[in-house]
């Protein structure tokens, strides 16, 4: 089953007949040993849907060497699932996983696809994002004042934070 759009993936269509941008890239980084856990990318369609890739250690060269930030391509032969993970960076409940089968295109000429997509809030609706801590957001602000670090620990893993407060620029 082919889809068209980022939207109308899920774990039924596993093919990607669209192109693509990739949006960001980044290292997925153990915060305690520093480990590299998977190469993850942010990718795009032209009509500004979004969906998170995981690329796993094995075959993060393979990729960093094919995907760069801000090109497009068509992907193929990808795992989807749902992301089951505490924190995402987007909306998108699906995530791609490639595998050693997954190939990937570029696309010399550039179409219209969109590099990035943000939704910009006020100050006053910052608020009702309090305790939805599923999708991460970016704030703009100004650093007021931040404490010390503390540890925290439950059954599972010990938790480093700091609590800051920010002014935030409306």
């Amino acid at each position: 089953m082919y889809s068209q759009s980022i939207r109308d993936l899920d774990s039924d269509k596993k093919f990607w007949s669209g192109q693509c941008r990739v949006s960001r890239m980044w290292l997925g980084v153990n915060v305690h040993t520093h480990k590299v856990l998977h190469l993850d990318l942010i990718l795009m369609d032209s009509k500004g849907n979004d969906i998170w890739i995981h690329i796993p250690p094995v075959l993060i060269e393979k990729f960093k060497k094919l995907l760069k930030e801000n090109h497009v391509y068509t992907i193929k032969k990808f795992d989807i699932n749902t992301t089951g993970l505490k924190y995402r960076p987007i909306g998108n409940p699906y995530l791609i996983q490639f595998s050693r089968k997954t190939i990937v295109h570029h696309v010399p000429e550039v179409p219209a696809i969109p590099t990035f997509d943000f939704t910009f809030l006020n100050a006053s609706q910052m608020a009702d994002k309090l305790g939805h801590i599923i999708i991460l957001s970016d704030v703009v602000g100004q650093l007021r004042t931040h404490s010390e670090a503390i540890t925290t620990t439950n059954l599972t893993r010990k938790t480093i934070r700091k609590e800051i407060t920010l002014q935030l620029i409306d």
